[in-house]
């Protein structure tokens, strides 16, 4: 699969949040994420990315596996990704550092996320405070970036 996303900076978040719970309740998420790379960071030269992610939610808890390919549109920033989910966390990340891998970064974050259907494609809205706001598609190919999803920025 391969994501497009959209980032962009929200000047009345209120505003726009307000606008996506017109389309339907968005939903709190808690993400920790740790991406994995050799001693001699050959994935990172490659810009490839190897990720674990674990998503607490009301849902319960799930946790994935991810692989990202190097960029193959400059302009979105798109990678081909690669994704499963995991059943025994701890285990993998055992398995990885027993591969030679190594935490590269880790870090939480908490999301408002929001999912709906506009100009014919499923949307991910995930808004993780910062002012900032991201709107993915996996549909990337048929994306118009001439598209505005929210008028006022």
């Amino acid at each position: 699969m391969i994501e497009a996303e959209l980032e962009a900076r929200v000047r009345d978040p209120e505003r726009v949040a307000e606008r996506l719970e017109r389309r339907g309740p968005g939903r709190v998420e808690r993400y920790r994420d740790t991406y994995y790379d050799d001693g001699a960071r050959t994935l990172g030269g490659r810009d490839h990315e190897l990720r674990v992610r674990t998503v607490e939610s009301a849902q319960g808890v799930r946790s994935v596996l991810t692989f990202k390919g190097a960029v193959i549109d400059a302009d979105s920033g798109s990678k081909p990704e690669q994704e499963t989910e995991v059943a025994e966390v701890e285990a993998l990340h055992a398995i990885l550092r027993g591969l030679g891998y190594q935490p590269a970064i880790a870090f939480e974050k908490r999301c408002r996320n929001y999912e709906f259907q506009a100009f014919g494609r499923r949307m991910l809205q995930r808004s993780c405070g910062f002012r900032r706001s991201r709107v993915t598609t996996s549909n990337w190919k048929r994306w118009s970036r001439g598209t505005t999803i929210c008028r006022r920025r």
